[in-house]
């Protein structure tokens, strides 16, 4: 298979971004959903005698789902002379009326007023603004606040009022926008995480009191009959306190602190719950061919329509070749081999050398991404669209829902973790005991199914 899209989203929610070339971190593609806008409802709540009332503030997160205007907003990534980077929205108004129609009572106030409001959205179309990713904003001059995304809440910062006052404009309510600076969100659940740090995890389990599916299974064993003796015991108490050396007197101290448990735990930006999302082309035609217009005077079949892909907002798509619709179900790890020699990572990690060395990047897929109502928004309408378009989600209710963690909603799509980077010198591949600065895939590199699972994984994220 090969890549054919990539996309990234700086500010979670608008339209994506399409790159023929993205950068890799743990976070998944450099820059995806570091800002993100909450809508700021208050509430007034009348005191006991009815006197006055006090007011409450809650944020609201904005997604397509709930908010589909945000489909009106377009980014895009600019590079400066300078090196720098930096992002400009611009609003496109989902209609203008046209010159001269009037009003429908035809008077001059209607005309005047019209006018006015043409003009308006004119220069709401017209004005953008613009955001530093590329040096970042500088949160020791930003006001902190705390969010909650999907129940993990984190730490990020108000990039400044100038921004809030923009959105809200273009919205039309009170309008938040948030940059997630050092904030780390926790992943939840067991299932997301990849595997080289779900053991860890369930250790941390263990030390906080919580017990495991294996633990709950696993039976009692006594020291005369269970087998295994002392050293069994040891053994077992090295899993419950995996950082606690335990010596036995006139043995070797036995130091239990893992490499697994010192690897930096893997966190989330906005992107809603895990780094990447993985799209199969395979699988898209299997949803546009469900959706037919109306057969038209000159043929008695109706034509299929294309569902763009933007619409399921993946990070990475693949052409699915050799591959059936839906068998990224099943898929546990690909590795992704870089064929353009001008966009694989440096060699011995010279960023300003010229010579570029192929590379193979592991990842991890171990979600399923269900669907919600953000797949029947219509991008130029800001509203949820008509027609056969608007029913791509009923179409896959059908035989779609396929996670029994999620059994109300379809399943389309696979989260995914950026895992090892190997170098590949001359036709020999090497693990990088280090990750280098910059790993890069393109569209057109090379993707193999390396794991495929015998059966799909359950999600256990508690929404």
């Amino acid at each position: 298979m090969k890549i054919t899209q990539l996309y990234v989203y700086p500010i979670k929610a608008l339209r994506p971004i399409s790159l023929q070339h993205a950068q890799l971190t743990p976070q998944g593609i450099k820059y995806d959903r570091t800002f993100m806008l909450y809508h700021v409802k208050t509430k007034a709540k009348p005191d006991d005698d009815g006197s006055s009332s006090t007011t409450s503030t809650e944020l609201k997160k904005m997604q397509l789902s709930s908010y589909p205007q945000c489909a009106l907003f377009e980014q895009t990534i600019l590079s400066r002379d300078d090196g720098q980077k930096e992002v400009v929205v611009k609003w496109h108004a989902p209609s203008l009326p046209t010159d001269g129609t009037g009003s429908d009572c035809g008077d001059e106030l209607g005309k005047e007023l019209e006018q006015a409001e043409r003009e308006k959205l004119k220069r709401l179309e017209t004005e953008t603004i613009t955001v530093e990713i590329d040096p970042p904003p500088k949160i020791d001059e930003l006001e902190k606040m705390e969010v909650d995304l999907h129940g993990s809440p984190t730490t990020c910062y108000k990039v400044g009022e100038e921004y809030d006052r923009w959105f809200s404009e273009r919205f039309g309510f009170e309008v938040v926008f948030v940059y997630l600076g050092d904030g780390k969100r926790q992943i939840l659940g067991t299932s997301l995480l990849p595997p080289a740090t779900s053991h860890s995890h369930a250790s941390s389990r263990r030390q906080s009191g919580q017990s495991t599916p294996q633990q709950q299974q696993q039976p009692q064993q006594s020291g005369g009959g269970g087998g295994g003796g002392w050293l069994s015991t040891l053994t077992s108490l090295t899993s419950w306190f995996p950082s606690v050396p335990i010596s036995v007197p006139g043995l070797i101290t036995i130091q239990t602190d893992r490499e697994e448990d010192r690897k930096p735990k893997p966190w989330i930006t906005f992107t809603d719950v895990a780094p990447l999302l993985i799209t199969s082309e395979s699988s898209l035609s299997n949803v546009s061919a469900r959706l037919h217009v109306a057969p038209d005077s000159t043929s008695s079949e109706s034509t299929p329509l294309q569902i763009p892909m933007y619409k399921m907002r993946p990070n990475l798509v693949l052409d699915g070749e050799g591959e059936e619709a839906w068998a990224e179900d099943y898929w546990g790890e690909l590795v992704v081999t870089c064929t353009s020699s001008s966009n694989c990572s440096p060699t011995n990690g010279n960023t300003n050398g010229n010579t570029k060395i192929p590379t193979k990047t592991k990842l991890y897929l171990t979600g399923n991404c269900v669907r919600c109502t953000s797949l029947n928004v219509d991008y130029d309408t800001g509203k949820p669209a008509k027609g056969e378009m608007g029913t791509v989600l009923k179409k896959l209710m059908k035989d779609r829902r396929v996670d029994p963690g999620m059994k109300w909603s379809p399943v389309f799509g696979r989260y995914a973790f950026v895992g090892e980077t190997a170098v590949d010198e001359n036709g020999e591949e090497q693990e990088r005991e280090e990750r280098e600065p910059e790993v890069w895939i393109s569209v057109g590199d090379e993707v193999e199914v390396t794991r495929r699972n015998e059966e799909r994984t359950v999600m256990d994220w508690p929404f």
